[in-house]
């Protein structure tokens, strides 16, 4: 099995209450029956994400930002060779300001830092990317703080997941961390994956793993939630409810 810990680089924020006042703020709770994940081929592992009881670790080369930068900066760049009036008072600045932005984009995507986004349910951290050529950021899940992004002005990608990364600079607060719903449904299924208290989320891709789950926190004696829930998050089996009732009293 890949070991997918890493150390501890941050344990907090320095201005952790400030931040808690964030009127962008999502709570760490469950709120809904968020969809899982489904079993994965080997193929689809190594494309997309890896799913244990421990750990999920999610694929990302960090190539969208340089590619779509690039991109953008290389068609305007070779655009402008055909226009009559690039070199011309202000269009050159704007010409001089995109053959500059060519080659961030170009040394940063070859010199870029390995990214890696991973939940390590296990030992309660959670690992995030640092901002261009810092490195990753791994701290406890606890003291992690999420936001949602306000999209643009027509909303599109507006309610996203987001965590606050724990640095001072403006320029790189957020990271993001949505799965594919809103910001609530991607909230309670990382809060429910990451109470290793609570039994496996849905989705077909715990299967495997849910009878061992079950007899860890048994023997640990089903300690309560460390997380709170407005829904139920029942045991896999009517028996293995109403052992964890009797023994753990939730």
């Amino acid at each position: 099995m890949v070991d997918f810990t890493r150390p501890v680089t941050h344990t907090g924020y320095k201005n952790a209450e400030k931040l808690k006042k964030y009127y962008h703020r999502v709570e760490k709770r469950i709120i809904q029956k968020a969809n899982g994940f489904n079993k994965l081929s080997k193929e689809e592992e190594e494309k997309y994400m890896y799913i244990t009881d421990d750990y999920i670790m999610f694929h990302t080369k960090g190539t969208i930002l340089p590619f779509w930068g690039g991109g953008l900066s290389l068609f305007m760049v070779v655009s402008g060779l055909f226009s009559d009036d690039t070199f011309d008072g202000f269009h050159l600045y704007v010409y001089i300001f995109f053959c500059i932005l060519l080659v961030f984009f170009t040394i940063y995507y070859f010199t870029k830092p390995k990214k890696e986004r991973i939940l390590n349910r296990k030992d309660g951290l959670i690992t995030m990317t640092g901002f261009y050529w810092q490195n990753n950021i791994t701290m406890p899940f606890k003291e992690c703080l999420f936001a949602y992004s306000t999209g643009g002005e027509d909303g599109t990608s507006a309610f996203k997941l987001q965590i606050i990364r724990p640095t001072q600079s403006r320029l790189n607060s957020f990271d993001d961390f949505a799965l594919g719903g809103d910001c609530y449904e991607d909230m309670s299924f990382i809060c429910w994956y990451m109470d290793k208290n609570r039994p496996l989320p849905l989705g077909t891709a715990f299967d495997a793993y849910r009878d061992r789950d079950y007899e860890r926190r048994k023997a640990a004696g089903f300690p309560r939630p460390l997380y709170p829930s407005s829904i139920a998050t029942p045991e896999a089996t009517k028996e293995q409810q109403a052992e964890r009732k009797r023994i753990g009293g939730w």
